[in-house]
């Protein structure tokens, strides 16, 4: 172990053990997001981390237990490398695989489980159910302009399907054939349906992936009205994008319903999109009634400039819908901050630091 002092306050520093004050061997990526695992506890106050294959001693104030993962932002490079802590607000993260929504995410699982159903020879149910909600609905959506089609995404993405299953057994329970067809037309109860069948390992991940996103709305949505939704959409042009959608909902102010006016917090929605000729593109509302503040940001300066020549059919498509518009603008930023995925708003930085040394 190589003694280090002077540590910044903050971050995590890592050091290759034959060049102390570099750690190119490990080629870390700035924004990257990497898995590390407690191998063993040296003192108190120091752990030995694997990472990237890599064993560092790891002088921390954080409380960590042999076996247990943590996962890391690389936030700077130079002079060395400094890694942010992530971790769950108000899960466990043993319980809310993290580090597996953004695999799913960057890897874009949702398409590779479309694909292998899509290669099935003939229409199965799978099928249908599938390209129902990732290809029929979005270009319904996309010709139409209707809300109403990206509530049917959302309630199909196999985030509700428990919640749907309890209603439908309720006092007026639906017959089985409708439960059947309520199971089927949910990407969780379709993946169900495809294990059974197939025991396809893509499919079991996404399914694992679904859970883990579920048990974070349990303390998102409870304690910070955060809700983060991953839509997958076939887009007219046959590109296939995972999209990612937050909503903040307004907290609500006590004896007061949500939608009444007297309920001055707003609604946030942040919408992240990479298109297939547009690049990434990223866009934040606030809604506060009828009144409404937008931003676009893109890391392409030719896309905010297509943007921003849309902007007029856009804001007279909203003031149809009887929108006020106070303000939108788009704005070309760097790719980092546009490319971060929006899974991180509902995810906070651990308050003590984990110092590296190789």
């Amino acid at each position: 172990m190589i003694e280090i002092n002077g540590l910044p306050s903050s971050g995590v520093l890592i050091y290759d053990s034959d060049q102390p004050r570099s750690a190119n061997t490990a080629r870390f990526i700035k924004n990257e997001i990497i898995k590390g695992r407690v191998l063993k506890l040296l003192d108190s106050n120091t752990a030995l981390i694997n990472i990237k294959g890599r064993d560092f001693s790891a002088r921390t104030q954080v409380p960590l237990k042999v076996g247990s993962e943590m996962t890391f932002k690389v936030e700077k490079l130079t002079p060395v490398p400094e890694l942010r802590a992530l971790g769950i607000q108000f899960v466990k993260p043993e319980a809310a695989n993290i580090s597996a929504i953004l695999s799913a995410l960057k890897d874009n699982l949702w398409k590779s489980v479309f694909d292998k159903i899509s290669t099935v020879k003939g229409s199965t149910p799978e099928e249908i159910s599938y390209s129902q909600i990732i290809d029929s609905l979005p270009k319904k959506l996309l010709k139409s302009g209707k809300t109403e089609y990206v509530k049917e995404i959302i309630n199909r993405s196999g985030l509700f399907l428990e919640s749907k299953l309890k209603q439908a057994i309720g006092p007026k329970p639906l017959e089985p054939e409708q439960i059947r067809q309520l199971i089927k037309n949910d990407i969780k109860g379709m993946l169900l349906g495809l294990i059974s069948e197939t025991d396809d390992e893509d499919a079991k991940q996404l399914l694992s992936v679904i859970k883990s996103l579920q048990l974070l709305h349990i303390s998102g949505v409870e304690q910070e009205r955060k809700m983060f939704i991953p839509l997958p959409l076939l887009l007219p042009d046959g590109h296939f994008c995972t999209a990612q959608l937050l909503f903040k909902l307004p907290k609500l102010l006590k004896d007061i319903p949500e939608e009444s006016e007297e309920n001055e917090n707003p609604l946030k929605i942040s919408l992240f999109l990479e298109l297939s000729n547009l690049g990434p593109i990223k866009a934040d509302f606030t809604l506060k009634g009828k009144t409404l503040y937008g931003m676009f940001g893109a890391a392409v300066a030719e896309t905010v400039e297509i943007l921003e020549n849309s902007m007029e059919s856009f804001r007279n498509t909203l003031l149809e819908k009887g929108f006020y518009i106070q303000h939108i603008e788009c704005r070309l930023k760097e790719p980092e901050i546009i490319n971060e995925p929006l899974i991180f708003n509902i995810i906070q930085t651990t308050e003590n630091n984990v110092n590296l040394v190789g």
